[in-house]
């Protein structure tokens, strides 16, 4: 077997198992932080006395190099893991990223390879001789450079380890400082026993001082762990929830002076305060005194503190602290930083009170449960004037039933919406139109009501009847004008038909000349009439499918030989008569001034805007005649009037939209319509 284990070996494998309990329960306590690193730290503790053990029970070469194996592999591990565990004890594991820490494992995981393969090679050591005698087996050995520089690697990083737990000791204090003693205690008694074992020269010893101080190590950490709560009570959780923590802590005992302040607490003190510990809190901590005197636990308050020329603004939160018998000893201060959240609440506010539109909410009943602060300027009523009332009381009563109709068949529907338009009443009297949208939010928590935005229309309401009014009269002028020419056009067109039947072959020239004038004249007097009714502004539109109305138009066109290509799904609110009107026209302007045997007109939706092009693929319009052709009387055509397109222009502004003229890929004429989603109220008179 190879393998006589005495009393040492014994005592040894007591020790690792100890360790190994130890590490256990840490794990098991791996929820707290820095739990698992502390396992890590005492399974490497107790691998190391594991394999020291093991080394002096040996009686073959081979079984030694297998516990030399397992003993370098605590040796190897204890630098990194105490480091790492000391860096999250201490609050400094943000030092230590995944890159680090391969960097800090790729020199002892490639030692760890040096070491398991030691009997192939002599890059660590040279083996002289091997001595089974028991209980303590020991070989003769040459360490070489490789080895020391190992040795000194380790002995960096738990160095390292001990003075960051030294310093932080020394500053936290307390409990802390208990800990960080015990555990500097724990750790330094194997360090002394590894410098006696090199003091003696023979690191290959079985007899290692250092695996026996590690009893020591896995007793005082025991302590630590069950007689002070070590993983308890971690230093990491109040350097995490107090001193990172970005807003204001303060901890005031029951005689109301200052025994802890975070850093943030510290910032947020008046400059050239000093330290605050063990000062009055009354002097020291902002607007103390606005809420001391408060004896409710769990207590906000809000405070409004300057600093730098700005506001800051705070809810405070107070809680009692008591000790195990629960008896008070002071009190836990946290100012919870809300200035972003009052600045959105405030800037909402002043948003609601400043807008052009009423924002008010109703109940299920009707009743007016709040209104914004514009009623006062739109409609009179001061703020708080309408709080109470029912909404339909000041509705007018042509239009009451049709708003209670709504809100009685919508009033439980969470979420509805709806837009309607009422009169109502003005401070004053008068009554005044709104356009009302309302969503129902019942059910939302925060609100409990019918919101209605209310938008004062009356002038717009005026202005729509006045512009209709304007129309009617426009309409009634060239409807006049129209009668009053074609009366004497049509006795003028009787009188040549007579002439014509009676009249020899010598006249008929002239009275086809005649004839030809006054069909022209026809022509101009119904061009003339629409033209000054396409102007008139749109008031009323329907929807319209531009396919359906494009194709419409083509029949009612007289275009030949010409082909049309729809390609658009598009749907515009639109004047339908006028909007074919537009068809029409661009239609005519097609096959008038191009031979319509081949030709193409094409109607598609336009690519980067909301609107539609009218094409084709003839001749198409010289560049700098483009921005005449939509001109009242331009035309190249004889016959023409030269109205068309001007028309179309004035129909095409009446909606509120825009027309360019372009040319086709095909080298034709191409008009594009910009579509405004809302046409424009008004547009200036055609000249």
């Amino acid at each position: 077997m190879g393998f006589s284990p005495g009393i040492v070996s014994w005592a040894l494998f007591g020790i690792s198992g100890l360790n190994l309990g130890i590490a256990a329960v840490a794990v098991r306590r791996r929820e707290v932080r820095g739990a698992v690193a502390f396992s890590l730290v005492m399974i490497c503790v107790s691998l190391y006395s594991l394999g020291t053990g093991i080394r002096a029970g040996s009686t073959t070469l081979s079984l030694y190099l297998v516990g030399t194996v397992v003993k370098f592999g605590g040796i190897l591990g204890l630098g990194p893991t105490q480091l790492r565990f000391g860096l999250i004890y201490t609050g400094r594991e943000s030092l230590l990223t995944r890159r680090r820490w391969a960097l800090l494992l790729a020199w002892p995981a490639a030692v760890f390879a040096l070491v398991a393969t030691a009997p192939a090679h002599d890059l660590l050591w040279t083996v002289r001789g091997f001595s089974s005698a028991a209980p303590l087996a020991a070989v003769d050995r040459a360490n070489g450079p490789l080895f020391w520089l190992t040795l000194a690697y380790t002995y960096t990083l738990i160095l390292t380890t001990y003075s960051l737990l030294l310093v932080f000791g020394i500053r936290r204090g307390g409990q802390y400082r208990t800990q960080v003693l015990l555990m500097l205690s724990g750790g330094i008694i194997p360090v002394i026993g590894s410098f006696f074992l090199l003091y003696r020269g023979n690191l290959s010893s079985a007899f290692d001082p250092t695996a026996f101080a590690n009893t020591v190590t896995g007793v005082v950490f025991a302590v630590a762990l069950f007689r002070f709560g070590f993983l308890d009570l971690a230093p990491i959780a109040r350097h995490t929830l107090v001193d990172e923590m970005v807003d204001p802590v303060y901890v005031v005992d029951v005689d109301d002076r200052v025994v802890d302040v975070n850093v943030a607490g510290m910032e947020l003190l008046d400059e050239g305060v000093g330290e605050p510990v063990g000062r009055p809190a009354a002097e020291v901590v902002p607007l103390y005194d606005s809420f001391h005197e408060s004896t409710d636990d769990d207590d906000d308050s809000d405070v409004t503190v300057e600093r730098d020329g700005s506001l800051r603004f705070f809810d405070i939160n107070r809680t009692t602290l008591t000790d195990r018998s629960g008896a008070t000893i002071g009190s836990l201060l946290i100012y919870r930083d809300v200035t972003e959240r009052h600045i959105a609440e405030e800037r909402f506010k002043r948003l609601i009170e400043q807008s052009s539109d009423v924002i008010a909410v109703i109940d299920e009943s009707g009743d007016i449960t709040h209104v914004s602060q514009s009623v006062e300027e739109i409609l009179g009523y001061g703020p708080t004037a309408l709080i109470g009332a029912n909404v339909i009381e000041n509705v007018h009563p042509n239009d009451r039933d049709e708003l209670r109709a709504e809100l009685s068949a919508h009033g439980t529907e969470y979420g509805y919406t709806s837009s309607y338009r009422v009169r109502f009443r003005h401070a004053d009297g008068e009554w005044r139109a709104l356009e009302v949208r309302a969503r129902n939010l019942l059910k939302d928590q925060f609100v409990e009501g019918i919101v209605l935005n209310s938008r004062d229309v009356t002038e717009k309401e005026r202005q729509k009847r006045k512009l209709e009014r304007q129309n009617e009269r426009l309409d009634q002028f060239a409807s006049i004008v129209s009668h009053d020419l074609r009366n004497p056009l049509n006795v003028a067109t009787g009188h040549v038909d007579m002439l014509a039947s009676d009249a020899g072959s010598e006249q008929q020239d002239s009275i086809v000349t005649v004839q030809r004038q006054l069909e022209r004249m026809e022509a101009i007097i119904s061009d003339a009439l629409t033209l000054a009714r396409s102007g008139e502004v749109i008031t009323e539109t329907t929807e319209v499918r531009l396919e359906d109305i494009s194709r419409t138009a083509w029949q009612n066109v007289d275009t030949a030989e010409a082909d049309l290509v729809v390609d658009t799904s598009l749907t515009l609110d639109a004047d339908k008569d006028r909007l074919l009107n537009v068809f029409e026209n661009l239609y005519r302007n097609s096959v008038e001034h191009n031979e319509t045997t081949g030709l193409t007109v094409r109607v598609g939706s336009l690519s980067e805007t909301f609107g539609f092009y009218v094409e084709d693929t003839g001749t198409g319009i010289p560049e700098d005649k483009r921005g005449k052709v939509l001109e009242q009387g331009y035309t190249t055509n004889r016959e023409g009037t030269g109205f068309g397109l001007a028309i179309v222009r004035d129909i095409v502004r009446a909606h509120g939209w825009q027309i360019t003229v372009s040319e086709s890929d095909e080298g034709g004429a191409r008009f594009e319509i910009e579509c405004a989603e809302v046409p424009l109220e008004e547009q200036p008179a055609t000249a």
